[in-house]
């Protein structure tokens, strides 16, 4: 059994099925973690579903939680929050009371059975400063034994806040799909210097290579998978995602990302 973690997104928002991704309840056995994608955040220090369930029903949903539970009951579920454009609510501003926000968020894991979140901090009209950080933290005080990880591909502009947050984010993910083997571990490098190494899960992508699907090559997954940080080894390897690793997207084999990462996982 790998002593790296593995963590996969799933799509609530694509179709799953014949003919189409796998449903949640097929997520792989040997995934250690999988992250529901996504929540919005809402306007006063809330949260919707409605993207999350947009081409997944709530109730296909939450048997595929139970179903996970029932067969494989130490594979953790998370679920993703990212901002919202209508109405405007991002990380960077919009979460104005960070304990009401953290309660919320602790109501829903226990309403959907969850065993934590995944910040998706992508708000580009400004940099994240204390607002952002103190809405994480909100999050961590409220809940103290649930997971929380955060996604970062911007090291300049998140370098400060993931610093300030090292100690209550049990994780994060790099999600620079699009970087090749060479910049994606130097940007993994830089993340080392703010965050421990143990605490680093390198991003790939099940996609074709290029500029518009940012695929990353089945030949670098398993690159990234096997290779470590200069001081220490990564905590392990998140693949965006379980949905499309699928023939008709990937050109590949069904599950072939997965399986790379499987196979060669430290």
């Amino acid at each position: 059994m790998p002593n790296q973690k593995f963590t996969a997104f799933w799509l609530g928002y694509v179709p799953s099925g014949p003919g189409a991704g796998p449903v949640l309840e097929d997520t792989p056995s040997y995934i250690d973690t999988v992250i529901l994608a996504f929540a919005n955040l809402y306007p006063s220090n809330t949260t919707c579903t409605g993207f999350l369930q947009k081409s997944n029903s709530q109730d296909a949903i939450r048997s595929g939680i139970a179903g996970i539970r029932k067969d494989n009951p130490d594979t953790k579920i998370l679920l993703s929050l990212i901002g919202t454009p209508n109405p405007s609510v991002g990380w960077n501003t919009g979460i104005t009371n960070p304990d009401q926000f953290g309660s919320w968020c602790a109501n829903l894991a226990d309403e959907w059975d969850l065993d934590g979140f995944d910040v998706d901090n992508e708000d580009l009209d400004s940099f994240p400063g204390q607002p952002f950080v103190d809405a994480v933290i909100g999050m961590r005080k409220a809940m103290p034994d649930k997971i929380i990880t955060l996604d970062s591909y911007i090291f300049d502009r998140d370098k400060t806040v993931i610093h300030d947050l090292a100690k209550y984010v049990d994780y994060i993910n790099t999600i620079a799909y699009f970087l090749d083997f060479d910049d994606m571990t130097q940007l993994v490098e830089q993340y080392a210097t703010v965050i421990a190494p143990e605490k680093i899960s390198i991003g790939v992508k099940s996609d074709k290579v290029g500029p518009i699907s940012q695929g990353t090559s089945l030949s670098e997954t398993k690159q990234l998978t096997t290779w470590n940080p200069s001081m220490g080894p990564k905590y392990g390897m998140t693949l965006w995602n379980l949905s499309s690793d699928i023939k008709q997207i990937t050109g590949e084999p069904d599950g072939a990302w997965a399986k790379v990462i499987h196979d060669n996982l430290p």
